[in-house]
């Protein structure tokens, strides 16, 4: 039968025929594109791609030509098979079962609706969110909400089939196409619960997506409307099947079915394009974050991306329908189902998060146990209770308390959106028949890589951002007042030293195994890289001595804390603070500025100018007639003021103390003082001793002794007469003489007087 005498036949005279015939003629034209290129192919080539191509084509035209040939005749059919079905040849049971579906319609939603009404009343009307609880207990609400919703949906099947039953007991017919309807009816209260839940229409304070109330109304009534319509379409085409009507007006109601849902998904998508694409910018973020210029891209391409797809998914499933394979409304419906895995692996995430992992402690109940904890140490210190005060302080250090672990929390929150978007991603495909956990396909290969890649990032930012925080709660123990200290100022603490050392190591190996692992699944075979790995260690080990004992000593030093960052440390060749420590070397910033960098292997021994505390001796040159007990009081008494100074007193470990005379030279007696601080205070407070007793000596009449050489020349008969030039060179020498040996004495003499 030709095509001009299909257009002539009477049923392409009826609507339905009418329509089915335009879209046949659609999927033929598609069906011829596909067919005669790849026959010419076929007979070109003999590649297996090509074949298969070559009978996809040919399958889609005699399926095409098949449905084709049977429209002309297909209202005869179905008026036939519809009053085969009654028992007087009439259509009558055909309304009947309408007007006992529409009663049970009626009647089930009455019962529904009582029982939600009681249900809520009774057990969640007290619960309801204001949107100032915690994520979790907005979860747990839409959750009960749901769970409430699904119960109601027991007596409308209930109220439901007993009404059907009750009437139209005696007839098949009448009996499976009420069943298919009620059947529809229980999918689309489903889809009401699951979108009620996500959407939250209606419920601000318990909407979990960033959407206003319009926009969250908006999307429930599109996705409702487009899901009523397209549920009722199967049902349509489901009751067709099941009364044996003809196959190819099945097959065309299923197209038409699925190029109608893609129509009305595309709309839904249209009409509410500014808050998917707000959705899509801000979910997962907080209010202060900037979206990543990848989300910024997807924003830009979501809609003609998703329309796009709606295009290619009607043709696949009209081709699957056309090949009698199963299809139906699957792959159009992916994103939908999508989004709702999406929102449910999010929701259940979270709720692991926020109840099992990091239990929030600004909570109800955090709240209420932490005030009575209040509340009883204030009783057993005896201070006046106060409700408000108590449930006030509490508040605050929960939200202190809180805030230190937010980091964490948004690491947790972002792996669970990064877990949910994969998830749904793979629900897709698994939609579109793609094996995603099989070993041998390329994409199940894909799948397990980014699987590792998502395990290995988390474990990356996870230890980052432990020891980071660890570092820095580390440092800020730290001395304020270190970062003004001339010499020896207080250093990090040893685990603040070590950890940037451990931080890195874990860091590296986190990578490393990641990488091992990602190209073990790509089918790279990681043996070789291993002894090749070694070789290259024997290698670094022969031609690398110097870097082995670099890191060796490196090690070893750490491990027995001779110094850490921050201190102030002398090495012998070099001095100056700790700024940086590396594997094989470190670098001493000295105090006049220049920056050393020194292997750690050249360190022969280290002298910590940073540790415990440090004494500080100052000598003073008075002359021989001071009374030096008197002075050993004044000294004493000075350092008893300086105790009670408001700035330096907290700086002294000891107070200045008077040693007595240490030495005594031509032309003066030396008083020695000394004192004991906070590494690094030192310099500060000799600056305090030395303005204090100069003026504390001027006050009391006690006199420094100048430095000064007394050279004596032989006179004749006691005559005084003036001296030669070779005498006055001689005297000088004398006198250069003996300042060198003072200066040299006193060089040498350093060590001694420290001790």
């Amino acid at each position: 039968m030709t095509d001009r005498s299909i257009m002539r036949g009477r049923g392409v005279r009826q609507p339905f025929a009418r329509v089915a015939f335009l879209l046949a003629s659609l999927l033929a034209l598609a069906g011829s594109l596909v067919s005669v290129p790849a026959l010419a192919a076929e007979t070109a080539t003999e590649m297996a791609g090509e074949r298969y191509f070559v009978r996809l084509g040919l399958q889609v035209r005699e399926a095409l030509g098949k449905t084709l040939a049977s429209l002309p005749d297909f209202d005869a059919q179905t008026m036939r098979i519809l009053t085969s079905h009654s028992a007087n040849g009439s259509l009558d049971w055909i309304w009947s079962s309408l007007i006992v579906l529409a009663g049970s319609f009626v009647a089930g939603a009455m019962a529904l609706t009582l029982c939600e009404r009681w249900l809520f009343a009774r057990f969640l009307n007290e619960r309801m969110p204001d949107g100032a609880g915690t994520r979790s207990t907005r979860i747990i609400f839409l959750i009960a909400r749901g769970a409430i919703m699904l119960l109601a949906v027991a007596p409308f099947m209930a109220v439901a089939v007993a009404i059907a039953f009750a009437f139209i007991s005696g007839h098949p017919a009448s009996r499976v196409s009420v069943l298919i309807g009620l059947e529809g009816a229980f999918t689309f209260l489903v889809l009401r619960i699951v979108l009620r839940a996500i959407l939250a229409p209606g419920l601000p304070g318990g909407r979990m997506l960033p959407l206003s109330t319009r926009q969250s109304n908006s999307l429930y009534r599109g996705l409702m409307t487009a899901g009523g319509l397209s549920i009722a379409m199967m049902a349509v085409c489901d009751w067709m099947e099941a009364l044996g009507l003809e196959p190819a007006g099945h097959r065309l109601g299923l197209i038409l079915t699925v190029g109608m849902t893609c129509l009305l998904l595309s709309a839904v998508a249209i009409v509410n394009r500014k808050a998917l694409t707000g959705l899509l910018a801000s979910a997962g973020l907080h209010e202060e974050e900037t979206p990543s210029p990848v989300r910024r891209f997807i924003t830009r391409i979501w809609l003609p991306v998703l329309i796009a797809y709606f295009a290619v998914a009607f043709l696949v499933s009209a081709l699957r329908v056309l090949l009698q394979e199963d299809a139906a409304i699957g792959l159009v419906a992916a994103p939908i189902y999508a989004l709702i895995i999406w929102a449910a692996v999010l929701g259940i995430l979270i709720l692991v998060i926020d109840r099992l992992l990091l239990p929030r402690l600004d909570s109800e109940r955090q709240l209420d146990r932490r005030t009575r904890d209040l509340a009883r140490a204030e009783a057993s210190a005896g201070e006046v209770h106060d409700e408000g005060e108590t449930r006030a302080q509490a508040a605050a250090e929960a939200m202190e308390a809180e805030r230190h672990r937010l980091p964490y929390r948004d690491l947790l929150d972002h792996g669970a959106s990064i877990l949910a978007v994969v998830v749904a991603a793979g629900s897709i495909l698994v939609k579109w028949g793609v094996d995603i956990t099989g070993s041998d396909s390329i994409v199940g290969n894909a799948f397990e890589i980014c699987v590792i890649v998502f395990l290995a990032y988390m474990a990356y930012r996870a230890v980052e951002l432990a020891i980071d925080r660890q570092i820095h709660r580390e440092n800020g123990n730290k001395s304020e007042g270190g970062h003004d200290m001339e010499i020896g100022g207080v250093g990090e603490s040893r685990l603040a030293t070590l950890l940037p050392i451990f931080r890195n190591f874990l860091l590296i190996s986190i990578v490393s195994i990641g990488a091992m692992i990602v190209l073990s699944e790509m089918g790279v075979n990681i043996g070789p890289l291993f002894a090749g790995a070694g070789v290259v260690g024997l290698a670094v080990g022969f031609g690398a001595q110097t870097l082995i004992r670099d890191i060796f000593s490196g090690a070893f030093f750490l491990f027995d804390d001779a110094f850490r960052k921050g201190e102030y440390i002398d090495i012998g060749s070099v001095k100056g603070t700790v700024e940086k420590i590396s594997i094989r070397s470190m670098q001493l910033r000295h105090h006049n500025g220049p920056l050393n960098t020194v292997p750690f292997g050249e360190i022969k021994y280290v002298k910590n100018f940073s540790r415990d505390w440090a004494v500080m001796k100052l000598a003073f040159r008075v002359t021989y007639d001071t009374d030096v007990e008197k002075m050993r009081k004044l000294i004493k008494k000075f350092g008893q003021s300086l105790l009670e100074h408001e700035e330096y007193g907290p700086k002294f470990l000891q107070p200045v103390k008077s040693q007595g005379v240490t030495a005594l030279e031509d032309s003066a007696m030396i008083v020695r003082v000394k004192f004991m601080t906070r590494p690094g205070d030192q310099f500060e407070l000799r600056k305090v001793v030395y303005s204090g007793i100069r003026d504390l000596c001027e006050a009391n009449g006690i006199h420094f002794a100048h430095r000064q050489v007394t050279v004596r020349v032989a006179q004749e008969d006691g005559e005084q007469r003036e001296l030669s030039e070779a005498e006055k060179t001689a005297a000088a020498g004398a006198a250069r003489a003996l300042l060198d040996q003072e200066a040299a004495a006193r060089t040498g003499g350093g060590s001694t007087d420290d001790r």
